[in-house]
């Protein structure tokens, strides 16, 4: 098991410890909770993403559903690699524990606003339907693909094609919906 998957609120300590091979004093030396330790965590294995995603990401790619399905593609390549990595910052989108949820919100938040800001700033914007809003559009993708990425993630056998093929679908469905029809060709 990777520690990422095992921390959680009801693991103790000493478990975690025991999962990463060091005594429960030593890891209380570096962190005084529980959540200052998940926090780290998520710094991180966020880091870890970012880093990875900076080596995948194409910015020549002006259009705005290649560079979805170029995401999706970077989405199941970190899941195959850091699967345990790549759960835990799922997990942290759904945080239940009110105190540690704070902190993540922000934090969150701040990526996903900085990764629209980036995609507005690059995407060619000609070829959508005149008087469409988007920024509002990437929000409508974004709920669409964070309930699929769910869906999918619930399954206790991940299909790496199934989800491919159910991303493209998607994709494909807001591109026909939103773009000028000289554009679909």
């Amino acid at each position: 098991m990777i520690l990422t998957d095992t921390v959680n609120k009801k693991s103790p300590m000493s478990e975690i410890a025991k999962e990463a091979g060091i005594s429960k004093s030593l890891l209380f030396h570096y962190f005084k909770n529980k959540k200052e330790f998940y926090l780290y965590l998520y710094s991180n294995v966020f880091t870890l993403m970012r880093e990875i995603a900076a080596d995948e990401t194409a910015v020549t790619e002006t259009d705005f559903f290649e560079i979805f399905l170029q995401s999706s593609k970077f989405k199941c390549k970190l899941l195959k690699l850091h699967v345990y990595s790549f759960r835990f910052m799922m997990n942290t989108f759904y945080e239940d524990d009110e105190e540690v949820a704070r902190d993540l919100i922000g934090k969150n938040s701040d990526a996903t606003n900085n990764s629209i800001i980036a995609l507005l700033g690059i995407i060619d914007k000609n070829k959508f339907k005149d008087e469409l809003d988007i920024a509002q559009l990437i929000n409508i993708i974004g709920w669409c693909v964070e309930g699929f990425w769910k869906e999918k993630f619930r399954s206790p056998h991940l299909n790496m094609d199934e989800i491919d093929s159910g991303y493209e679908k998607i994709i494909d469905f807001f591109r026909k919906s939103t773009y000028k029809e000289e554009y679909l060709k």
